[in-house]
Order: C-alpha cells, then structure tokens, then sequence
C-alpha cells in the first residue's frame, strides 16, 4: 500500500523533475533530510515521533528554500550544487556512522528502507503531508512554480524517504517519469500504471523468494519503466 501512496504522489513531481532537468534533486534532498536524522539519533537514543518529524521537516524545507535560492541566483550551476550537496550529505553521513556499532544498519534502513514493515499507523501518520501536496498541486497550478515547487517537493520527499529510503525515492520519482515521456510531453497516466505495475511485482516477488524490497523494488521500477517505453515506442510514419 504505501508504494502505491508514495508512487501516485511522486509521478507528477518526477515529471516536473525532468522538465527542468535537475534530476539528482530528489537524491540530495532525501539524503540530506535522512543526514539529520542520523545525526539526531546520534544525539538522542530515543528521539520522539515529534522531535524527529520537526527536525526532518524543518530540513527538508530549509534545503528547499536553499535548492530555490540557488535556482534564483546561478541557475548554470544549479546541477553542479545539487549533486555536490547529494555527495556531501552522504559523505558526512558515512562520517558520522563510522564509530557507531550499528551503523551499518542504520545506513541501510537509511538507503533502501523496510518497505514491508511499514505499517498502517505509519502510512495515515504522513497521509496528511500526502493529502497537503496533491491538493495543492492539483488544485493550484502556480504553486507548482518558483518556491512553491521546492517546498511542495521537499515535503513530499521528507515523508517518503523515512517510509521507503533514499534508492526507492528516486526510482520512484524519476523512472516513472521517464515511462511517462511521449514526443515533446508527458502522459502522467502513464507513469502512474508504469509505477504501479513496479510496485505490485516488486512487492509479491520480494515476498515470494525472501530478498531486500527496496532494491528488487528499483530493479522493478526500471524493468516497467524500459517496459512502458518500449511498448509506447512511436513509430515511423509510412
């Protein structure tokens, strides 16, 4: 179920992605928000639902307001700051990890996620966050423009990366999108089947033969994603 939640909610924001051509936002923005909350655990063994989602939260849109501020200012370098912050943020990450004896775990609940232990209390905890960005994206148009896109994008990637980790948010947002992609446009529709369809196959065969969700679910977004683009492959006229 929260594939199918998170996939719905990312196919429109994955498309808006790859028309303005900053692919890696979703990487950096999810790794940077999953740095605080390493770092927060590192401070506090056991930090409350509440202090966790303000500090995710919290970053989340500073790191909007920041990516947008960068947009504004070096637009030609806006690529080049993004993935810089990406590596960084996972470099101060494994930093941060290296002495801590669960670490390992940690970066890869971080990474790839537990996509079949999340629960229904944790699906209806950010369904609002959810609710927030569809309504708003799809019932005002010019918040999907300047400031407006950044932050509805960062708090829909704040929610996603804490219930199905950093590799599946990206798959999720930017493999879709590309199935999407027909002549000079896009056919939302058919990110959402493309996504869908990788979701349903990744969860019953990881289910099936005992291996890791997350990963198996990327593998399965890019088979749909190749899949969809081949079968919708224009032909040449005459």
């Amino acid at each position: 179920m929260v594939g199918l939640v998170v996939t719905a909610v990312h196919a429109p924001l994955g498309i808006e992605v790859l028309k303005r051509g900053i692919v890696f936002i979703d990487l950096a923005t999810a790794q940077i928000v999953g740095l605080a909350l390493v770092l927060l655990g590192l401070f506090f063994d056991e930090p409350s639902w509440l202090l966790r989602q303000s500090a995710s939260f919290g970053t989340g849109i500073c790191v909007a307001l920041f990516f947008r501020w960068i947009e504004r200012g070096m637009p030609e370098e806006q690529e080049a700051v993004i993935g810089s912050a990406f590596i960084l943020a996972a470099s101060v990450a494994l930093l941060a990890l290296a002495d801590d004896p669960h670490g390992g775990e940690a970066l890869r609940h971080l990474l790839s996620g537990q996509i079949l232990f999340v629960s229904w209390g944790d699906i209806a905890a950010f369904l609002p966050v959810y609710g927030l960005v569809a309504l708003v994206w799809a019932g005002v148009p010019r918040a999907r423009s300047g400031t407006g896109f950044f932050v509805l994008f960062a708090l829909a990637i704040t929610a996603s990366v804490q219930l199905v980790g950093v590799y599946v948010v990206f798959a999720s947002l930017i493999l879709p999108a590309l199935a999407a992609r027909s002549g000079a446009g896009y056919a939302l529709r058919r990110a959402f089947a493309s996504g869908a369809a990788a979701v349903v196959a990744g969860v019953l065969i990881s289910t099936a033969a005992d291996l890791p969700a997350g990963p198996l679910l990327v593998v399965c977004f890019a088979v749909s994603a190749l899949g969809t683009r081949l079968l919708f492959r224009p032909t040449a006229a005459g």
